[in-house]
């Protein structure tokens, strides 16, 4: 069982009641990746939302040429898998461990499972994740909008 001090610590978890943090803290179950170990392919069937308790990860996506493209490096208290978690459909990215890495999982039934049981807690959970996603959208639309306009300079 994953510690609820833990918990309290990543901010996905910040807007939980320690009532909360304990039913969470029974679903979440633990894995551990050493450097080099390859979490996940593109494509991959979901796995689950991961949350690191420590250590680093790289998401990438293949180029039609084939090379690696880096989206994001992840540490402590990141997480990764959320568009699978919340749409069940295959993996978009790659996930390596760039050091070694120990994440807690939240499954995709269990989240299920808490949206029929705590729909408050399932609510803040998600809330949370979809402040992160917005961030990354809109990042990824100012990166948009600079190639545009250099192109077009």
């Amino acid at each position: 069982m994953v510690s609820t001090r833990r918990l309290k610590e990543i901010s996905l978890f910040k807007g939980l009641s320690q009532e909360e943090l304990e039913k969470l803290s029974g679903m979440l179950s633990e894995a551990f990746y050493k450097k080099g170990e390859l979490i996940w392919e593109e494509g991959s069937p979901e796995q689950g939302l991961h949350i690191i308790d420590y250590g680093k990860v790289r998401v990438s996506r293949r180029t039609k040429e084939g090379d690696r493209q880096i989206l994001a490096v992840l540490r402590d208290n990141n997480f990764y898998g959320e568009l699978s978690l919340l749409d069940g459909r295959a993996h978009s990215a790659s996930v390596e461990a760039l050091e070694d890495t120990k994440v807690f999982i939240l499954q995709r039934a269990d989240m299920e499972r808490l949206l029929q049981e705590s729909p408050q807690t399932a609510y803040k959970i998600v809330r949370e994740m979809t402040i992160a996603i917005c961030e990354i959208l809109r990042d990824m639309n100012d990166k948009f909008m600079r190639l545009v306009n250099y192109v077009w300079e």
